[in-house]
């Protein structure tokens, strides 16, 4: 049916039918395994079913058609993941698919965000990832399926967005794949068999961590675009474009630097929540003070308000505060990122709340 549908009459239904695809050979009529291998090469059904399915979808309306097309690889996974958990096999001959699948659909959420700038496609992607995350950390899977890091491009571009829906998934999605990474990597004991080992090389790690230093710089550091800290990678912003838009900032203010403005107090996202949690702060201390904030905050200007009369906020507090506040918000993302980066965040929230 594929090469003759028009990729728009009964989408729902068809798109819903492929993506019980199986992912084993003998789970199906297809006859695409190569020699003894259980399990089909996605090649072969790229080739067979998937590239006829794609140029149907694409053909009527390309940016709606790459989202329904990326909605259908995540369900896809999903299904594959489900049919991986309920037989008593090896997975280990799926590596592959699932590894080649994941680029692939990495490649077409770089080609949505080049044409789409919406939240409902950023929530696509965002979706797709939330499935990956849960496939590499699920306790029966992920001593063999392989970790693959989301193309820079694409975390880079939905960090820097002004949906603070979409910041707070990404977050909690690097704070996953982060958890990923040190379980596959930690020490096994001897006994363990040869497919519960999975090493990754130490620059693809090192670049992973580049996405964790480089959000850690923008929001808690009010460091963005730094590249001298460890692995941090600047957001990929080339240097001679941060130095013309740090120029351009200090001749806007002279009390305003490029990387400040990417942090709490400043940020697009977050800078509204920000001040939120000072003025709750205030109304429940509206008796103790002489003064409000006006706002935004910095480390020298809570100085200044506790010595004219306002609230007493060391810096540090203030930060913590407002990721604690953002999760009583429902963005809880951008805590838990930091809480794992950072680990002594973590004991400094516990002691915050005894």
């Amino acid at each position: 049916m594929l090469p003759t549908w028009n990729g728009v009459t009964g989408r729902e239904t068809v798109l819903g039918l492929l993506a019980y695809t199986p992912i084993r050979s003998w789970e199906g009529t297809f006859c695409l395994a190569s020699s003894l291998s259980l399990y089909i090469d996605f090649t072969d059904l790229y080739e067979s079913i998937f590239q006829p399915l794609e140029d149907a979808l694409l053909e009527d309306d390309v940016t709606t058609g790459q989202v329904a097309l990326l909605t259908f690889y995540k369900n896809l996974l999903d299904q594959w993941m489900v049919s991986l958990l309920s037989q008593p096999h090896s997975v280990e001959e799926a590596q592959a698919t699932i590894t080649t699948l994941v680029n692939h659909a990495s490649n077409l959420s770089l080609t949505i965000i080049q044409n789409t700038n919406t939240v409902s496609a950023h929530s696509t992607i965002l979706d797709f990832y939330e499935t990956t995350a849960a496939l590499i950390t699920h306790p029966t899977l992920k001593p063999i399926v392989r970790i693959t890091i989301p193309p820079a491009e694409v975390i880079y571009s939905l960090l820097f967005t002004t949906s603070i829906s979409t910041v707070s998934r990404l977050c909690a999605i690097l704070a996953l794949y982060k958890k990923a990474f040190e379980l596959a990597m930690a020490p096994k004991p001897a006994t363990s068999s040869l497919q519960d080992q999975q090493s990754y090389p130490k620059d693809y790690v090192n670049h992973f961590n580049g996405f964790l230093m480089d959000v850690c710089n923008c929001f808690w550091r009010s460091r963005a675009f730094n590249t001298s800290d460890p692995n941090a990678l600047g957001c990929l912003l080339p240097p001679d474009v941060t130095q013309a838009l740090g120029q351009y900032v200090a001749g806007l203010d002279t009390n305003l630097s490029l990387p400040s403005l990417f942090s709490f107090s400043y940020s697009a996202v977050v800078a509204s929540l920000a001040i939120a949690y000072v003025r709750d702060l205030e109304d429940r201390s509206e008796d103790q003070i002489d003064r409000r904030h006006a706002g935004p905050v910095t480390q020298n200007s809570l100085r200044l308000l506790e010595k004219d009369g306002g609230l007493r906020l060391p810096w540090a507090d203030y930060k913590l505060g407002v990721l604690t506040y953002m999760e009583k918000q429902g963005a809880v993302g951008v805590g838990e990122l930091m809480y794992n980066t950072m680990k002594h965040l973590m004991t400094a929230r516990e002691k915050a709340k005894a």
